[in-house]
């Protein structure tokens, strides 16, 4: 039985006033995961970063500032090729939590740290947690209610959880702060970079992702059609995404860039997970200030126009790209929800006023500028 070692560690803070500046828009535990027999190794690993890359003796996130994101990618790939690990993430959106409890930050930390490692109780026989620690005043609270979450029985006896110091208990809670530090560039809109999709390149066959709160709504199904004109749907959408980038004769702004860039990384992320407009918005209020959500919804317009497959959902607030044939056959309904009641409203006007006028007024007949209105009504019938 192999027995997992569990580093963990967070990227934001428990603020849920989100109008304040500087306030991370979201909260993000990131966890190392090794197998315990490669240990010695991780630690071998981590010395060596430390003395490559010259950190000093403790290999700290925060101290690799964006204007030497290279330095960054250069370790992530170097800790990517000399240790086999899996990196875990749950995104917590804070824009959505709404429950009083979760403003105070000792119940904050309760909540979601056991939400957290409550699932390695289903993945893991056996497993020693550490994370890193938080709050000197409340630690001990925190950690006797944490180990609650930790299903230790006759079974699985070999299972354990504590908060630790990074520096002087267990410095391989230094590889979770990096990792940490990673991914919350990719995840906390408030604080993305402009080259998260770099960061995401060298770790995306490692990283598995929950949003809270999760999505328990009905899940897009596989298609009647055939995984086949599925898989076709997604390679397409991707192919006019890269000429659009791609053309030089493309009058792309800046603005379509970022967000169509954004989608894409979203859409590689999870598939079927329509990104909120609010996620959006604050995305793009990093790049450009005092930016709307009405501008998101012409930029999104102009960009359907050009071709691009960005599709809604009926009753599902957010936008995503289509990436089956379902998603299209969604967006479709969604717009005939509209367009058909609107013709019909039309076509009872019409009939009014030709009933009345005995038919001496007919717009839908006699009207030249009413052709195409007229081709539409008639699939009415």
């Amino acid at each position: 039985m192999n027995k997992a070692n569990i580093y963990i560690d967070e990227f934001g803070n428990t603020h849920l006033d989100l109008s304040k500046k500087g306030t991370f828009s979201h909260f993000v535990y990131s966890s190392v995961i090794i197998n315990e027999g490669d240990t010695q190794k991780a630690r071998d690993v981590r010395t060596k970063l430390c003395r490559n890359f010259k950190l000093g003796p403790d290999m700290k996130s925060s101290n690799i500032k964006d204007a030497h994101f290279t330095k960054r990618l250069n370790i992530l790939a170097e800790l990517v090729a000399d240790l086999d690990f899996n990196i875990d993430v749950l995104v917590v959106d804070k824009a959505k939590i709404d429950s009083e409890g979760l403003k105070f930050k000792r119940v904050f930390y309760k909540y979601f740290q056991s939400l957290f490692i409550n699932k390695y109780n289903r993945k893991y026989e056996a497993y020693s947690i550490w994370a890193d620690k938080v709050g000197e005043e409340f630690m001990h609270e925190l950690n006797a209610y944490v180990n609650k979450s930790v299903q230790k029985d006759l079974f699985h006896p070999d299972r354990s959880f504590q908060l630790a110091d990074d520096k002087k208990d267990e410095k391989l809670i230094q590889l979770a702060d990096f990792i940490c530090g990673c991914v919350g560039k990719i995840f906390c809109t408030s604080h993305s970079h402009e080259k998260a999709r770099e960061i995401y390149n060298i770790i995306h066959s490692r990283i598995s992702v929950d949003y809270f709160p999760f999505d328990y709504s009905h899940k897009i199904g596989s298609s009647k059609v055939g995984a086949a004109i599925d898989g076709q749907i997604q390679q397409m959408n991707f192919s006019v995404i890269q000429k659009y980038f791609d053309n030089p004769k493309s009058n792309i702004n800046k603005e379509k860039a970022r967000l169509l860039d954004y989608l894409r990384l979203q859409s590689e992320i999870n598939p079927t997970r329509l990104v909120p407009t609010k996620e959006i918005l604050v995305y793009l209020t990093n790049f450009f200030p005092h930016y709307s959500s009405e501008k998101i919804r012409i930029l999104i317009r102009d960009l359907r126009y050009e071709g691009l497959f960005i599709v809604s959902h009926s009753g599902k607030p957010g936008y995503k790209l289509a990436n089956c044939y379902q998603d299209i056959s969604e967006h479709f309904t969604h717009f005939m929800k509209y367009v058909i009641p609107m013709l019909q409203k039309v076509q009872i006007l019409n009939s009014s006023i030709s009933n009345i006028s005995f038919n001496k007024i007919n717009p839908i007949e006699k009207d030249p500028n009413m052709i195409k209105l007229k081709e539409l009504l008639s699939g009415l019938k």
